[in-house]
Parts: C-alpha cells; sequence; structure tokens
C-alpha cells in the first residue's frame, strides 16, 4: 500500500506541473525594458568596503558623506499587483560595509507621503499591514534558511529566521540597529547590521541577498531579486547574490548575555509569599565565523509570551510552538524533514519545547550547550541539556541531547541524519536516529518550484523499536499548485524528545488549487481547490477519511473570503470525551460541514474578522464562530480581540466551548513598549493576565518588567466567582557584551 502511494505522488503532480508551464509575464503592464526570463534572472552587488571610522551614524539620515561612496540599487520589479511590472515608487539603496559590520541605507521614494501607512511601533510587528521595507541574507548559500530584518516608517523592527524557505521565527531577537525618517518625497531607513549577530561561512565567494519594500495603500510588493509571485516573500529559492564580502573582523567571536531577576510570588490561596534573586546567563562563542558554541546556566524565560489558549476537542495532543530564544538560535539547522513534517508535526524527532517543559509545567535548565552552523560541508548541530528535578511533577533532572548533521547537495537540496537521546519525564531510556534526503528544484519545470522530501525515522525505547517513512512532494507556481504526503507511524514509534501524538497509522494526504488573477477590477485572486486525506491503521483499514473543496477570494486590498465543504468519516475505537466532559462513544460517523469566514485587512485602523462552521459530527451537530477586532487608533496604541464559540450537541451531551483573549501593545517608542495579553476559557476555567514592560536603552541593553495574575472563574457562576491564585511581579535586567 505503501509503494502504491509513492506511486500515486508522482503521478498525480506531473499534470500540475505541466500546466505551470504558462508564462506568467505574457500579460499586459509588463516592463518592457526587464529581463524576460525571470527564472535565471540574478542581479549582483559588491558593496563598497569603508574603515570601521567612516561607518556612517544611524540616525535615518543619508547625508553621511561615506553614502556617496556606497554601491547602489535602483533596479526593482514588481511582483504584486502584476509580475515584471514598473513600480509604482521608486526605491534606492545604497551598500557599504566594514569588516565589522553591513551598511545598507533605502530611500523608498513615495509622491504621496502623507498616504505612507504606519500604525505600528513596537518590535517584530506585522509588517504587512504597513510600509516596510525588509532585507533578507542567505549566507551559507543554502537557498532555504536565512536571517531577516525588516522596518516600517516609525522605526519599528522585525528580526527573525527564515528556515526552510517557508517558516518565519520571530521570536528570535539578535542584536542590529535601524533609524528611520519619513521625509517630504517618501521615507528613509539606515541598517547597521553586526557580522558578529549573524553566521556566515567565509569559504563563500557570494552571500544570497533579498531587498524587498511594500506599498501598503496599493497592496504593492517590490522586490529586487526573485521575481516570481508563485514564490513566498520569504522564500530564499533565487536571491540576488552579495558578492565581494571578504577579511572581516567580527572579534574573537564571544558573546556573554548576563541576566539578573528578582521576582516575587504572591500564592493568594495560601496568603504566602516567595522572594527569588536569580542571576543566569547564555554565552555563545563563534568557534569559527560559521560555527557557534553557546552555553547556558539557569536559564531565564521569563521574557517568553503566553502560548495561545487552546482547548483540546478531539482525540490527540495539542501543539505548541517554540518562543525561547536559546532554543531558536540558528534554529534553522537544526530543521528535519522538510514538507513530511511542515503541516502535520506528528512523528518529528526533536521538539525542543520538550526541553524544559513537562507536561505545560516548566522545569528548571541548570545547564545547557550548543553547537550550530557549518564546518566545512557540513550543517552541525547538536544540544545537550541538564534539567533539575521537580517534586510538583515527580520527576528527576535529566541529561537530553540531540544532534543533526546535513549537508548541500544537488545544488538545492541537501540531505542529514538526526540522533536524539533522553526522555524529560525519565520513565524510559528513549533514542531516536534517522535520515532525510531533501530536494528542491527552482528551475526544472518552468516557473514553479518542485519540492520533494523523504524521511526515515526509528525509534529504540526499552528495548522496543519502531520505524516512521515519509514522503512529500510539493509543486508551487502561481496558477497551479498540488501537495502530496504520504506517512506510516509504527504503533511502538516514540520520539520522547519530538512529539507524536498518534502512531500505528499511515496517512495519505493531497491538494491541489488554481489560482485566477483578473486584470481588472476590486478582485486580486479567486483560488478554488480541493484537498483529500485518509488514515488507516497498519492493516490498511480506514480510520479517519476527509475531503474538502474550497473557495479563496482576495481584495486589491488584501480583504479574504473563504468558503469551505467537507465530507468526513471517522471511525472511533475507543470512547473519548471531547474537552473532558461530553462521551464520543465507540463507533462509524459520516458528517458534512460548510465554513464561512471573512476578514478585513489589518491595514485598516479597524478591521473586523467573522467565521462560521456548522455541520454534524458524531451523529449530532456542530458549531463553530468566530470573531476578532483590531484597532490601531495611531502608532502608540494597538488592541486585538478574539473570540472563539464552539458548540457540540451530541447523544452523549452539550458542550459550548468559550475562549476569549485580548491582547494590547502601548508603544512609546520603537525601543520601549508594554505588551498585555489577557486569555480565558470556560472549560479549564483558568483567567490569566500577563504584561511585559520591555526598554531597549541601547541595542545590547534591556529592561524588562513583568505582572502576571491567574485566577479562576467556575462558569457555573461568572462572572461572580472570579477566584485568584497567584500574582508575579519580576525585574530582569540585562547587559550583553561583545568581543
Amino acid at each position: 500500500m505503501l509503494k502504491f502511494g509513492f506511486a500515486v505522488i508522482a503521478f498525480a503532480c506531473a499534470p500540475f506541473c505541466a500546466m505551470a508551464q504558462e508564462n506568467p509575464l505574457e500579460k499586459t503592464g509588463v516592463n518592457p525594458d526587464a529581463p524576460r526570463n525571470f527564472n535565471s534572472y540574478t542581479p549582483r552587488v559588491t558593496p563598497t568596503l569603508i574603515s570601521r571610522q567612516d561607518a556612517p551614524k544611524i540616525d535615518g539620515d543619508l547625508s553621511d558623506p561615506v553614502w556617496q561612496r556606497a554601491t547602489r540599487i535602483d533596479e526593482f520589479y514588481q511582483v504584486d499587483p502584476v509580475e515584471g511590472a514598473s513600480p509604482s515608487q521608486p526605491t534606492l539603496v545604497y551598500l557599504t560595509y566594514s569588516k565589522k559590520a553591513l551598511y545598507v541605507g533605502i530611500y523608498a521614494y513615495d509622491d504621496e507621503p502623507d498616504l505612507i501607512r504606519r500604525s505600528q511601533m513596537e518590535r517584530d510587528p506585522a509588517l504587512q499591514d504597513d510600509d516596510a521595507v525588509r532585507v533578507m541574507i542567505d549566507s551559507f548559500g543554502t537557498f532555504r534558511d536565512g536571517f531577516f530584518f525588516g522596518v516600517n516608517p516609525n522605526g519599528a523592527r522585525s528580526d527573525a529566521l527564515i528556515e526552510n524557505g517557508s517558516n518565519f521565527r520571530d521570536e528570535w531577537d539578535t542584536i542590529w540597529d535601524v533609524k528611520t525618517k519619513v521625509v517630504e518625497d517618501g521615507w528613509i531607513a539606515e541598517f547597521e547590521i553586526p557580522f558578529q549577530s549573524i553566521s556566515f561561512d567565509p569559504a563563500l565567494d557570494e552571500w544570497g541577498l533579498q531587498i524587498i519594500r511594500t506599498v501598503r495603500r496599493r497592496n504593492e510588493e517590490i522586490r529586487w531579486s526573485n521575481i516570481n509571485r508563485a514564490r513566498d516573500r520569504i522564500d530564499l529559492t533565487n536571491p540576488g547574490r552579495l558578492a565581494g564580502i571578504d577579511g572581516l573582523e567580527p572579534g574573537i567571536g564571544l558573546e556573554a548575555q548576563l541576566f539578573v531577576t528578582g521576582a516575587g510570588v504572591y500564592d493568594w490561596e495560601l496568603d504566602e509569599t516567595d522572594f527569588t534573586l536569580d542571576p543566569s546567563a547564555n554565552i555563545f562563542y563563534k568557534i569559527t565565523p560559521s560555527l557557534t558554541g553557546s552555553l547556558t546556566f539557569n536559564t531565564d524565560f521569563s521574557d517568553a509570551p503566553l502560548d495561545q489558549r487552546q482547548v483540546n476537542t478531539g482525540r490527540f495532543s495539542l501543539f505548541f510552538p517554540e518562543t525561547r530564544d536559546f532554543f531558536l538560535q540558528d534554529a534553522a539547522i537544526f530543521e528535519f524533514g522538510g514538507e513530511v513534517f511542515r503541516r502535520t508535526q506528528n512523528g518529528l524527532p526533536l521538539f525542543t519545547r520538550r526541553i524544559g517543559i513537562v507536561d505545560g509545567a516548566p522545569v528548571d535548565i541548570i545547564a545547557g550547550a550548543k553547537v550550530s552552523g557549518k564546518q566545512g560541508p557540513l550543517n552541525i548541530g547538536a544540544i545537550a541539556t541538564r534539567t533539575g528535578s521537580s517534586d510538583a511533577l515527580n520527576i528527576d533532572g535529566q541529561y537530553l541531547t540531540a544532534a543533526r548533521v546535513s549537508t548541500n547537495v544537488l545544488g538545492e537540496s541537501k540531505a542529514g541524519l538526526v540522533f536524539t537521546h533522553g526522555d524529560p519525564e525519565g520513565v524510559s531510556d528513549n533514542t531516536v536516529a534517522g535520515a532525510d534526503f531533501q530536494y528542491k528544484s527552482s528551475s526544472l519545470i518552468g516557473v514553479g518550484t518542485l519540492l520533494a522530501d523523504f524521511v526515515y525515522l526509528r525509534s529504540f525505547q526499552d528495548g522496543v523499536s519502531d520505524d516512521l517513512f515519509g514522503a512529500a512532494i510539493d509543486y508551487t507556481g502561481d496558477k497551479w499548485g498540488s501537495n502530496f504526503v504520504i506517512r506510516e507511524i509504527g504503533e511502538n514509534y516514540a520520539p520522547e524528545l519530538g512529539f507524536a501524538n498518534r502512531s500505528g497509522i499511515r496517512q495519505y494526504t493531497g491538494f491541489v488549487r488554481r489560482r485566477w488573477r483578473p486584470e481588472t477590477g476590486p478582485i486580486r485572486s479567486y483560488t478554488l481547490g480541493a484537498s483529500a486525506q485518509a488514515v488507516t491503521d497498519l492493516d490498511d483499514e480506514v480510520e479517519d477519511r476527509f475531503a474538502q473543496g474550497f473557495l479563496d477570494v482576495q481584495t486589491n486590498a488584501d480583504d479574504t473570503l473563504h468558503l469551505e465543504f467537507e465530507r468526513g468519516f471517522l471511525d472511533i475505537r475507543e470512547l473519548f470525551d471531547i474537552a473532558g466532559e461530553v462521551p464520543v462513544a465507540v463507533g462509524e460517523y459520516r458528517f458534512n460541514q460548510y465554513e464561512v469566514n471573512a476578514e478585513m485587512t489589518r491595514a485598516r485602523p479597524i478591521a473586523l474578522g467573522a467565521g462560521v462552521r456548522w455541520g454534524g459530527m458524531f451523529d449530532g451537530d456542530f458549531l463553530s464562530v468566530v470573531g476578532s477586532v483590531s484597532f490601531r487608533p495611531n502608532r502608540h496604541l494597538s488592541i486585538t480581540g478574539d473570540y472563539d464559540y464552539t458548540k457540540f450537541s451530541l447523544p452523549g451531551g452539550e458542550i459550548g466551548i468559550h475562549i476569549a483573549a485580548v491582547t494590547t501593545t502601548v508603544a512609546f517608542t520603537p525601543r520601549m513598549f508594554i505588551n498585555t495579553d489577557i486569555q480565558y476559557d470556560n472549560i479549564s476555567e483558568a483567567f490569566s493576565y500577563f504584561s511585559r514592560f520591555t526598554w531597549e536603552p541601547r541595542p545590547h541593553q534591556e529592561v524588562f518588567i513583568s505582572l502576571g495574575h491567574s485566577a479562576m472563574i467556575e462558569r457555573e457562576r461568572f462572572p461572580q466567582s472570579f477566584r485568584s491564585q497567584g500574582s508575579s511581579l519580576a525585574l530582569r535586567l540585562g547587559h550583553t557584551l561583545r568581543r
């Protein structure tokens, strides 16, 4: 059956690849002077070398004399709305570098400066909602992974890791500087990116470089390279080339992040107060410019944001993403499996959130060491940690280790190995080992990108071993797209340092879509698609089966409408309870569901979103209603409210699930802001409040204050039953030393 699935993938993808040969430049509005074959269009630039003493002052003003000597870029092309067309607004980029840092000056001309959208000021804003410029660097020549630096006209900074051309890890923060200024004919951004803030391969003659500008009021995207709207904004498939970067002197490569945290916790039920004063440190040392060693001591995660509130209404455990800085550093090195795990993480061999968090509760990390980067042809990642014991969880301290090695092959592809050892709960002796091959071609079949991923993993636990096999093929073009994944997970496959919530299955998924782009009118695109999924046991008996059809509509302003129909089948073989309360009996269930969802772009000062999904489920009725509102009256204030109501009316009972969240940001400057998260759900009856004040007086200094409060609100007596449980206040001072 599994071999048949591989054959189906190869056969099914072929017609869509052929259809994608249509040339998107055969349309009106294309720049007649533009290169006709953007698949092979690769601009190159060699920045001017300057002395450290001549480095520009980062103030959003390009009047420094050094900018007159800088290399300039002025050839940009639209990707949206008209691929290959001349931009509506010109852009001029200046590039220069010293042996310590890369300097980028961007003059974003605008003939209507009063209409420049700049609604945010906090760190890591939603840049897609504002005018913005972005600089992306692939300093290892992977054509997959990179470093992202972006800013809007208010100077609101965004930095992130790009992983495998699709994952955007904006939880990652590093030291860099940027200033902006709005002027009478546009706006200016001035970047300083220290080479010590990124890893790089000194043996490379050229780095990958992408520069992107968005003009929000036109929903227009302008790029320097990768002129193909089938490729996502952060896709580094065909970046421009940054040449001549050599002789760098990033110092001895030592970085010490030193913190001291004073915290007080008050238990309302016991009327007890606990005070602590804890030092902590993260030490990074660049063994080579491309290989970093990291140490962490008494690791402090007080600045990690709250997890988004979820209520489990199904049979399998939920997935929460990693948000902690130490584990995000060079996270792309540890990426494994590509498309096999991109949409469904079940079976993932390494999930760093399992380190220091057990059953949702934090566990101290006494110490940790990590090596990540590149050595010769190899991409290397290794991590070892010692966690503390927990009386509350009844677990002892554990040693946990993982390693990932890969190498680039066939130009854009890579092959590698992975290894993990340890059980965070200490109940088993667990090891996982495996290999993957990730094939990529951006030119094999015309204007799209073809990915093919193959995975084999084997776990060993207390004398019992089992396997995971997986394969995926993905074609992404502007008009046509398709994705097919198959995997087999053995009954005893157990990655204790990874993530697995369902074993003993074979899973088959498929997806096909077609997009149309009207040349006139208010609609930017229509997308019609279909998807299907089947899950069987290892005897090929069907457990789950779903088939969906959908229509997506996107307006020129970026408002969206989604319509969907789903036909489903579930074979429930063990009794389970929805949200722990309403039983679902063993049996076979068939159902139809329908969905309508509409969202306004959050580029508007007030944006609304609403959706409803309804139909049958478990021989009863299902209803889900979601709503959201975003309010940004000015650049200093942002308020977002989200509400989710889900109702099951089943033979075993009825339940209504309410989840509410309010997020606010008050930004005083781009370096001083307060973020507040309030969440509640009526199943756990848990109310949480978490407010974080962050101030960076300088790029290497931090003042962080957090205030938290937790309470229980009994749903039968809401709102009179508010019962406080705990309050916390923490002050953290941080300073980063670099040599």
